[in-house]
């Protein structure tokens, strides 16, 4: 995680650790590429519950649980349709599922043990419509159905927010910082998003299953109209953060959402210049 000074920087470091250690396994590491955690989701959820004067044991607990079920969702989502018939692939398909399966457990045990009953319940809804989510959009890909860009987008955030707008959604204290969140969340996500299928279609030279392969559907559409749009739209969710970020109260908060929008920009930029030197 970044080493930025920011208020909440070590406490949200230590939840990370928390993930990490409740997570670490050498046999499943040893066969399965383990995703990387949504720092930047977790930092939002933290910042968020503490503003709603939740104490500090109580939000680390919600955004440890969190983490651990984004890692299995995660987990799951790298399950392969079709994959080489061989005994490793065999194991490798396997122990993706389990380990999903494993970290989500995980969330389960934490929350008991700390009588969260109510969180638990919170975050099976919000799985629930994340894997929903999940469904409707392989089904559109493979049925080759054409969706529009806000019916991908919501299917997306569902996907990539659900969890944490669900914390929103129980604990903010008024409809206005309700609404400022949730979007707060989606567009973050958004831009997460699409700078790392910039990233991979750049670096790793293919086309990621998500808003780049849903471009490519379209007919008559080439990799490189792709790839712009890609970039016009990772440039237009970044102005938005920081629109969203300047306008702010108090200055801790804004501090913070800086931060995750610069790690964005520091991306953005750095592909940039590779694009440049090419």
């Amino acid at each position: 995680m970044s080493k930025e000074h920011t208020p909440y920087a070590e406490e949200v470091r230590s939840i990370i650790e928390q993930i990490y250690k409740r997570t670490t396994h050498s046999y499943v590491e040893y066969y399965v590429d383990v995703p990387s955690k949504a720092e930047n989701r977790l930092e939002l959820l933290y910042l968020f519950l503490r503003e709603q004067g939740m104490t500090k044991e109580r939000a680390s607990v919600f955004c440890t649980a969190t983490g651990l079920v984004q890692l299995g969702l995660d987990m799951h989502e790298h399950v392969k349709n079709q994959y080489e018939d061989s005994l490793s692939a065999e194991r490798n398909r396997q122990l993706t599922v389990l380990a999903g399966d494993y970290y989500s457990s995980r969330y389960y045990q934490l929350l008991a043990e700390k009588g969260e009953i109510e969180a638990i319940q919170l975050l099976s809804g919000a799985v629930q419509r994340v894997n929903e989510a999940k469904m409707k959009l392989y089904v559109a890909g493979r049925d080759s159905r054409s969706l529009s860009d806000e019916e991908y987008w919501e299917l997306r955030n569902t996907i990539d927010t659900g969890l944490y707008v669900a914390f929103v959604e129980k604990y903010a204290d008024s409809d206005e910082r309700r609404q400022f969140w949730v979007n707060l969340m989606k567009e973050t996500a958004k831009v997460e998003s699409v700078i790392g299928e910039w990233e991979q279609i750049k670096w790793q030279e293919q086309v990621p299953f998500g808003f780049a392969r849903f471009l490519l559907q379209k007919p008559g559409a080439t990799l490189a109209q792709v790839l712009s749009a890609v970039e016009m739209k990772a440039m237009e969710m970044l102005s938005l953060c920081e629109q969203m970020v300047r306008t702010l109260h108090p200055v801790e908060t804004r501090n913070v959402l800086a931060s995750i929008t610069a790690r964005y920009s520091r991306r953005v930029n750095r592909l940039k210049r590779v694009i440049e030197e090419m």
